[in-house]
């Protein structure tokens, strides 16, 4: 049997082969829609797609924290699931993408195994796979995807996918090597020409890119760690470590420089370990309340990071997707899909402290009503429901009886409700918030944000490690009110010393000058 081709999307780039670089890409509706689509990615998703190595300011630490830290640390088992791989609330419409990124299994339906748990009137179910049901047994077993959110029927049609996702069908679009996107028009053509300064429009080479899932995950990494994303792509550029972010300490993150009283924390408290002259924090002791918050930055999706802050990474460009969607390219949005992009949501029960604070709202749970019984759903999935219905006839010793083959109950219709998959067992009702547990338990935070059970040996390790003197450390408390701490987890791999230490006094112009003349600089 012939092996079906992957799914690809096209692009035309126009390339200036002298000055190595990309001045800009035409495309139709399908690689803009992908590109799109980056925005509606959990980061926790961006960070797992991209090997933990996102390069993403703290993200990668925060996710390998996730990963390494004990089950019975969170509220449920499966509250560690729904970090590593958060479900994408937009998934019905990213499941119509003709490339898919995000591999995640969308819309799938987990259940207990006990055909006589809620088996009358309604059951429970959850789309985080070993979430505990309401009767307290785990739910493991897959009834298939929500119909209308069946993403095996967009792949049953070999990648022939002729549905429109986010933007209007039949337009051809212009993307620049920094990912601003707009419906292709020659003025637009003519400005990039200019701001490029070609002159010998003959010196302008045009190829075609088939980009299959792993080019687009690639451009997706290279959205975030680069300027230049097509350029890099088309010449096959090494991706740079994004090291340089390191030391950078942007005034902007500081309580005293914001302009967001609204967004408070509720008094969390840590202390932090840091040096007497201000120069670094070493690790910060903390609650659960605290811990909860980093962890919880790995449900937001992407779009919601740069709603709220802008330039969400300090060496990408997928800010400018964004700004297209109000910019240049609105107008040419499906209807709904703008709000969507510019406000991504969270799937049912995902929201968290950290939701709050950056105000994603959360979509209500799952209902639906089926034609069959519970106990038959159970059995055979949304797939073979008609089990439930399959009738023969049986002779009684007196005439032929019409009866149902393989199920025994009296109605044939039930209720399906989504259920929370942080509630631990026996627990029918809660706060929902949380995924770590509540509770007197200890962490320690690194300045990347990395998170992991406060022990000594670990405090004495990064002591050592930053081969500081006890001299020179001091053990200081704070509260946090200020969300400061979350836009430093995603520019900087020194977060708790960008967001609690006060800004560092750039060196004086004189004393610049004066240095660079003792060199004949000047």
């Amino acid at each position: 049997m012939a092996t079906r081709a992957e799914p690809k999307v096209e692009v035309k780039v126009f390339v200036d082969e002298e000055n190595s670089r990309v001045v800009f890409a035409e495309s139709g509706r399908e690689f803009v829609d992908v590109l799109l689509g980056f925005l509606t990615l959990p980061l926790g998703t961006v960070v797992r797609l991209l090997g933990k190595q996102s390069q993403a300011g703290c993200l990668d630490e925060i996710y390998k924290s996730v990963d390494g830290l004990p089950t019975r640390l969170f509220k449920t088992e499966a509250c560690k699931t729904m970090l590593l791989s958060p479900i994408n609330a937009a998934a019905k419409r990213c499941c119509q993408l003709k490339v898919r990124v995000d591999d995640t299994k969308h819309g799938e339906v987990y259940v207990c195994a006990d055909t006589s748990c809620c088996a009358h009137v309604e059951g429970a179910f959850s789309s985080v796979r070993g979430a505990v049901c309401k009767c307290g047994k785990a739910m493991f077993q897959l009834a298939g995807e929500r119909p209308e959110n069946d993403c095996s029927t967009s792949a049953a049609r070999g990648g022939d996918f002729d549905v429109a996702v986010f933007v209007k069908e039949d337009v051809k679009f212009i993307v620049t090597d920094d990912f601003h996107v707009a419906p292709a028009s020659t003025s637009l053509m003519l400005s990039i020409l200019e701001k490029f300064e070609v002159q010998d429009l003959s010196c302008l080479e045009q190829r075609t890119l088939q980009l299959s899932s792993d080019k687009m995950i690639s451009l997706l990494k290279r959205s975030l760690t680069s300027k230049n994303p097509l350029t890099g792509h088309y010449f096959d550029l090494a991706i740079a470590s994004d090291d340089s972010v390191t030391d950078i300490l942007p005034g902007n993150l500081h309580p005293q420089q914001e302009n967001d009283a609204e967004y408070t924390l509720n008094n969390v408290k840590i202390k932090v370990l840091q040096t007497k002259d201000n120069s670094s924090v070493l690790y910060a002791e903390a609650g659960a309340d605290f811990a909860d918050l980093l962890l919880g930055l790995l449900s937001i999706p992407l779009g919601s990071i740069v709603k709220m802050y802008g330039k969400c990474t300090s060496n990408g460009c997928v800010h400018n997707l964004y700004s297209s969607i109000n910019g240049c390219a609105d107008g040419f949005l499906r209807p709904g899909c703008q709000i969507s992009l510019l406000s991504p949501n969270l799937p049912p029960f995902f929201g968290c402290g950290t939701a709050k604070m950056l105000q994603v709202e959360e979509l209500s749970p799952y209902k639906q009503e089926i034609d069959g019984c519970i106990k038959c759903f159970k059995i055979g999935g949304f797939r073979d429901l008609a089990r439930c219905w399959e009738q023969h006839y049986v002779y009684n010793g007196l005439e032929n009886v019409y009866t149902y083959k393989n199920c025994r109950a009296d109605v044939k219709k039930s209720s399906l409700f989504e259920w929370d998959p942080k509630l631990p067992k026996g627990e029918e009702s809660g706060t929902g918030e949380a995924y770590v547990k509540q509770g007197p338990q200890s962490f320690m935070v690194t300045d990347n944000l990395h998170v992991l059970p406060l022990s000594l040996a670990s405090s004495l390790r990064v002591i050592s490690e930053a081969k500081v003197q006890r001299k020179d450390l001091v053990e200081k408390e704070l509260a946090l009110t200020k969300p400061q701490i979350l836009k430093a987890a995603l520019v900087t791999r020194k977060a708790l010393s960008t967001a609690l230490l006060p800004p560092k006094e750039p060196a004086p112009k004189n004393m610049k000058k004066l240095h660079h003349q003792s060199f004949g600089l000047y």
